[in-house]
């Protein structure tokens, strides 16, 4: 994979923006699925049994004679992650009493481990379109890391995953219409409370867990 992905610009794109994705097409340890999705110094011995790999069973070829050009050692190490809050207002466009359509304002501010995108203020100077809608806070988190190139330069390779990217929430079934009892209990009872603790006070790597544990209770008949 890591000699095709290198050979061929699309599956070099699919392995940085969708890496889970395309392990389905390889047959890859759960270490090496790590390695590609955090490169780090791990990566080159990684490489290096690849390549082995690829000449073991390839054509055998003449031993090159004479001096062979000594290839520099690109040192490369992970940069601390960081998470972006994505804001978007749909706003309503109205000419008249009578809508005219959606216009959405858009902005993307650093957020803190564990804090509240939806505690965010606009940035200064955001001017709304029209008359907001409920927003969408999509939790971004941007991976990094820091190398050298062949010549020496610094190059940083980013890629970026989603934590959280709906405001939707699925309208109850036709089945439960006027019946209070079917919807469940307040959205303050005890499950759903100790449900959005858990989210509010997760780390970064646990909150996308705590989050479908929330909706699992939503889901489960805990709030109307």
């Amino acid at each position: 994979m890591l000699i095709q992905s290198a050979l061929e610009p699309d599956l070099c794109r699919r392995l940085l923006e969708s890496p889970d994705q395309m392990f389905q097409d390889f047959d890859l340890t759960e270490e090496e699925k790590d390695v590609l999705r955090k490169p780090d110094h791990r990566l080159l011995p990684l490489l290096g049994a690849a390549l082995s790999g690829q000449s073991a069973t390839g054509p055998s070829q003449e031993e090159p004679t004479g001096p062979q050009p000594i290839l520099p050692v690109i040192e490369a190490r992970t940069l601390p992650a960081q998470l972006l809050a994505l804001t978007v207002v749909p706003c309503v466009l109205r000419a008249s009493e009578q809508q005219k359509g959606i216009a959405y304002a858009v902005w993307v501010s650093p957020l803190a481990e564990g804090a509240d995108p939806a505690s965010l203020p606009p940035p200064a100077g955001a001017v709304l379109p029209g008359p907001p809608l409920a927003p969408l806070y999509a939790v971004i988190q941007l991976s990094a890391v820091q190398s050298l190139d062949a010549t020496g330069n610094l190059q940083v390779g980013l890629w970026a995953s989603f934590r959280q990217s709906s405001n939707v929430i699925p309208p109850p079934p036709p089945e439960t219409a006027g019946n209070s009892e079917a919807l469940g209990s307040r959205a303050d009872s005890a499950p759903v409370a100790d449900a959005a603790a858990a989210v509010r006070h997760a780390t970064g790597s646990e909150r996308y867990d705590r989050l479908v544990d929330l909706l699992r209770v939503v889901r489960a008949g805990d709030v109307p």
